[in-house]
């Protein structure tokens, strides 16, 4: 016998991997229009869909409304996005989310734990496995009903080996988070960067699932960006790739926290903003804010900065003291600028935009007209804001399991 180095196992994996893309892109669908869009026979794709709905994978949904026609009527198949579930974890500076979803992202269970730097790291993790575990027992949840565990954090991730090589404002060593995680719970880890694992969730549930080279900026509380092409995240040298918040913009600037000097994220990040605004902080320079915080200054903090911007339509922005104006419209000035810079150079099909500071209508709108102002092309049709901003604590997380246990052919 010949080997032809591809087993019948991987075809068959691969033609089901086909079929849930499909599914998960254009909804339910007859098994026909399934053949005819992956160029299998109907009776293959027929076999196919059996073998996933005996496992649990897929399901009917019924028959298909169309006109009156002669012949047995299409029957729809779709997704079963309840056979498994996703925890998903989201580590940030203040706080780290744990939240449990099904492989559409719905949520079961959703909770916050303070993010502690002041212990070892093994020992924080220790803590949110149990956490973890918590959550999955209420909830009445067994190991063997969860498909894996998402971990988001920000800063430099080696995905590989589920190690974060620098968790900005977090942790400055390296940490084997994947091998402590396993280690706590029996199941299945991965590791990324916040911002592209909401990329990976944007090509998987979002506008990525029609795009081909997308550029994604995240600003609030950080700064941080990602890069599809062909539809695939990109990566550079040493795991590091399209980190706009350390883009130098002053050469003899502020220290950053990734260990350089004047990178953007010194003078836009929520805690920049905060230690401006603090600088200035007066009587008579910040009389609004003065009193809304009873002349502390330790009130600024970058809580209040967000309630600001989520509370745009109570007044927070329009009232603001002048000088504190200034000092966001400087900011969102810069993000315009170095933003048109970047996109210059990629020249990117879209360009999505999510997080805190990107929400609030007025900083958005600020935005694009600065970028318009530098380039006419840049508009809000080709940088638009993502619609999964209402999901970022977990979308990530639930995409990088989702994509790689249930979608991809090898692991099928």
């Amino acid at each position: 016998m010949v080997k032809t180095g591809i087993s019948l196992d991987s075809v068959k994996n691969n033609n089901k991997s086909q079929i849930l893309k499909i599914l998960q892109k254009n909804g339910a669908m007859s098994r026909k229009d399934i053949a005819n869009q992956i160029g299998l026979t109907p009776a293959a794709v027929t076999m196919l869909c059996n073998d996933m709905m005996e496992a649990h994978m897929i399901l009917e949904k019924g028959e298909m409304k169309e006109q009156k026609r002669a012949g047995r009527k299409k029957v729809l198949v779709d997704i079963n996005y309840d056979f498994k579930y996703i925890v998903s974890v989201n580590i940030e500076a203040v706080d780290t989310s744990i939240t449990v979803t099904n492989i559409r992202g719905n949520v079961l269970v959703e909770t916050k734990v303070h993010t502690r730097t002041d212990i070892e790291p093994q020992l924080f993790l220790e803590e949110l496995a149990k956490e973890i575990k918590l959550q999955l027992w209420e909830k009445e949840l067994k190991l063997s009903d969860i498909l894996g565990i998402g971990i988001c954090v920000p800063g430099i991730v080696d995905r590989n080996n589920g190690i974060s090589i620098h968790a900005y404002g977090i942790w400055n060593n390296q940490v084997k988070i994947r091998e402590i995680l396993e280690k706590q719970i029996q199941c299945p880890v991965i590791l990324e960067n916040n911002v592209k694992a909401f990329a990976e969730a944007e090509m998987l549930y979002g506008v990525g699932k029609y795009g081909n080279n997308i550029v994604f900026i995240k600003w609030g509380p950080g700064v941080g960006s990602a890069i599809v092409v062909d539809n695939k995240l990109y990566e550079g040298n040493q795991h590091n790739a399209a980190e706009i918040g350390h883009y130098i913009i002053e050469p003899d600037g502020l220290k950053c926290r990734c260990g350089r000097q004047g990178c953007l994220e010194t003078r836009v990040s929520m805690f920049a903003l905060c230690d401006r605004i603090k600088e200035i902080y007066s009587k008579e320079n910040t009389p609004v804010l003065y009193e809304e915080t009873a002349g502390d200054k330790n009130l600024i903090t970058r809580e209040l900065l967000t309630s600001w911007v989520e509370n745009e339509g109570n007044g927070y922005i329009t009232r603001m003291d002048k000088t504190i104006s200034e000092i966001l419209v400087g900011a969102i000035e810069r993000m315009a600028r170095v933003a048109v810079n970047v996109l210059t150079i990629l020249a990117p099909d879209c360009t999505i935009v999510f997080g805190s500071m990107f929400e609030n209508t007025s900083i958005y709108k600020l935005f694009i007209q600065y970028c318009t102002k530098y380039d006419e092309n840049y508009t809000d049709k080709l940088i638009s804001r993502s619609h999964l901003s209402d999901k970022m604590a977990y979308i990530g997380g639930t995409a990088l399991i989702a994509s790689t246990y249930f979608f991809e052919s090898k692991n099928l």
